[in-house]
């Protein structure tokens, strides 16, 4: 496992919300999805959910794991109502990650309308797998 994955897994932890891995919330399931395609051990994933570890930096983070984080705090936004207090500090992290509010919110409502819809097609899927 590694470490950028770590981060990233806990950073949505603690935005979710979310204690436990047998919850069947929306921000659960993203959260499961995307350490199920890091392939993250669940025992990891008990152990963040127990006790999340601080948020770390981005300076050394890849443009690609850039866009990997944005696309899931995008989607996390984008299917669950957060605070006040975490949607400010997703937009916070966004702009730390190097990318503007307008891009940002082109993400979210992308996964509004995705998530509007009864996911049918292959291609709808496509995108939200597009996020992990």
């Amino acid at each position: 496992m590694d470490i950028v994955s770590r981060q990233r897994i806990n950073l949505l932890i603690q935005l979710a919300g979310i204690s436990s891995v047998n919850s069947n919330s929306p921000a659960a399931k993203i959260v499961k999805r995307v350490a199920k395609e890091c392939e993250f051990p669940d025992k990891d994933l008990n152990k963040l959910l127990k006790s999340p570890e601080p948020i770390g930096t981005f300076g050394a983070l890849s443009p690609n794991q850039k866009e990997k984080y944005v696309n899931n705090l995008g989607e996390l936004m984008g299917s669950i109502k957060l605070s006040n207090h975490k949607a400010l500090l997703c937009q916070k992290l966004v702009y730390d990650l190097g990318y503007s509010a307008k891009e940002f919110n082109s993400i979210v409502s992308k996964v509004q309308r995705i998530k509007g819809k009864p996911a049918s097609s292959s291609k709808e899927e496509l995108i939200l797998r597009i996020t992990a």
